[in-house]
């Protein structure tokens, strides 16, 4: 897997970027009703990986974002894996939604007049380098973030 903006992700080969070694900390799937828990378990489970507090805030944001987007746009539910490879921490979100028209959604900032889409530009900015695959069962978006006191 390639990320267009970052380099190669590693992977499992069944379209999903692998935690490197074994399980994920966090692998969880969600509804509109658990965003909630999703976001208290990725703050809890980020701090056990070694992020430092800002990090671990936008990890949240990142998270709760891409989940959001998932119950919206990708059919209801969705699932979060949440795992630490090198000084990277990775946030996986896929859906089984028909997938996004593109691929590149996000890369420019949306005007202040339109009415939504900002949220994957946001994740692109507060992430190192963001994944996305997409096709028509399902988007899977990976978001890195480098380990920082």
């Amino acid at each position: 897997m390639v990320d267009r903006d970052h380099g190669p992700f590693p992977s499992d080969g069944a379209g999903s970027t692998a935690a490197p070694h074994g399980e994920p900390a966090l692998d969880q799937h969600f509804d509109a009703d658990g965003l909630y828990s999703l976001r208290a378990a990725v703050a809890a489970h980020a701090t056990d990986l070694g992020a430092g507090e800002e990090l671990v805030e936008e990890l949240v944001v990142v998270a709760n974002e891409l989940a959001s987007n998932a119950v919206r746009h990708g059919g209801g539910t969705g699932r979060l894996r949440l795992w630490r490879a090198g000084d990277l921490i990775h946030c996986e979100v896929s859906d089984t939604g028909p997938g996004l028209a593109d691929a590149e959604v996000g890369l420019e900032r949306v005007p202040l007049t339109a009415y939504g889409g900002r949220g994957l530009w946001v994740v692109r900015q507060m992430s190192e380098r963001v994944d996305v695959r997409t096709g028509p069962k399902g988007a899977t978006i990976t978001a890195a973030f480098a380990v920082r006191p």
